[in-house]
């Protein structure tokens, strides 16, 4: 048996024997996703065939320059998006108890995308309307197509509003961990974040921070380095770890050192050394790479090159690397746990449940642990 197979096996064991009994904060947004193909050639009102990769719909985009195009849209599906729901859905899943605060409904009121989510969790906060999301699909990837013109309401002052002094000393307290995402589409996030870091002070217990920042390219490389700063400055009253995307810690790595660095491991070690957190995770669409004050690592996950379903997959790896985290993996196991969240959901168009998931890291084992179907 190979290393790596050992490893995912002792990590689904591990996972099985752990009780899912870690409090749980995710927040902050919300959308409405909307899951979308493009027509490329249509054969029969019932039938026809999808632009099949993003670089094919920028070349119908790019030839149309000068002149117009017109370009079919087929809804697939209607579901709760944004990032915190999606995480926040996973680990539901693997049943942790979960609180979920952010823009899931305005007025104290879940919108309905979101009733029976919210009625699986443990407690929710509602602080506004949710975006909406026109997620388009191909092969290769996505471009999601967001509004978010409801979400400036998500900021500390409205937290605030809706809970008392004590009622959110309290939550933060008891949590272990706070997942936060999704940072680029909320302008107001960094009072969530200063805010949380107040309620903290002078609390002994140091719960975890998870951000992911969440494709930072349209801020500015002042707004990614003043947030980059906030994180050094909350690691004080959390034990941050910042996870990003393969796209996402090269953009980290530009505002923080003029360059992207030579690979994926030198890279997370870089950025988690200048900032001073916890740990560093950076995951590509095949791999996944860690950095700790103990060392770095990096392993190869279950690609399948015909997914059914990618929006989402970042958020199920965050989710997958926290339950890890939760459940006292290794940080490399914890990369192994977000790989096979992630591989599950992007096969199944679902999160996996606990139960699934293991089951899924052994049936990995007995492919031996490369590329799956």
């Amino acid at each position: 048996m190979t290393e790596t197979a050992s490893l995912v096996l002792a990590a689904a064991d591990r996972l099985s024997s752990t009780p899912p009994v870690a409090k749980v904060l995710v927040g902050f947004d919300g959308f409405i996703d909307e899951i979308i193909q493009l027509v490329d050639t249509r054969t029969s009102p019932d039938d026809y065939t999808p632009i099949p990769t993003i670089e094919e719909f920028g070349k119908r985009v790019l030839a149309a320059a000068g002149l117009s195009c017109n370009i079919e849209m087929v809804p697939q599906q209607v579901k709760l998006g944004g990032n915190g729901p999606i995480m926040a859905n996973n680990l539901v899943e693997q049943g942790f108890p979960v609180t979920y605060c952010g823009a899931i409904g305005a007025n104290n009121v879940v919108n309905r995308v979101f009733q029976e989510f919210a009625n699986r969790c443990h407690h929710v906060i509602t602080l506004c309307e949710p975006g909406h999301t026109d997620a388009v699909e191909f092969n290769d990837g996505k471009v999601m197509l967001g509004k978010m013109h409801t979400l400036p309401q998500v900021n500390w002052d409205r937290l605030a509003d809706r809970t008392s002094p004590q009622e959110l000393k309290e939550l933060f307290e008891a949590v272990d961990l706070v997942g936060c995402v999704n940072w680029t589409m909320l302008p107001e996030m960094n009072s969530i974040l200063r805010g949380i870091g107040r309620t903290l002070e002078g609390c002994e217990k140091h719960p975890l921070l998870f951000i992911d920042l969440t494709d930072p390219r349209k801020r500015s490389s002042e707004d990614i380095a003043e947030v980059l700063d906030l994180l050094s400055e909350l690691q004080a009253q959390m034990n941050v770890v910042l996870g990003l995307n393969e796209n996402e810690s090269c953009q980290v790595a530009q505002v923080l050192f003029g360059h992207e660095g030579d690979d994926l491991t030198s890279r997370a070690r870089d950025i988690r050394e200048r900032l001073g957190l916890k740990q560093v995770v950076i995951h590509p669409t095949r791999s996944a790479a860690v950095a700790t004050e103990e060392g770095e690592w990096y392993v190869e996950g279950p690609f399948t090159p015909t997914p059914k379903l990618t929006t989402g997959a970042g958020d199920n790896f965050n989710a997958g690397y926290c339950n890890g985290l939760l459940s006292g993996l290794s940080p490399e196991a914890c990369l192994i746990s977000g790989v096979c969240s992630s591989g599950f959901y992007v096969r199944n168009c679902r999160s996996a449940t606990r139960e699934e998931l293991v089951g899924f890291m052994r049936q990995w084992v007995e492919a031996g642990c490369g590329e799956m179907p």
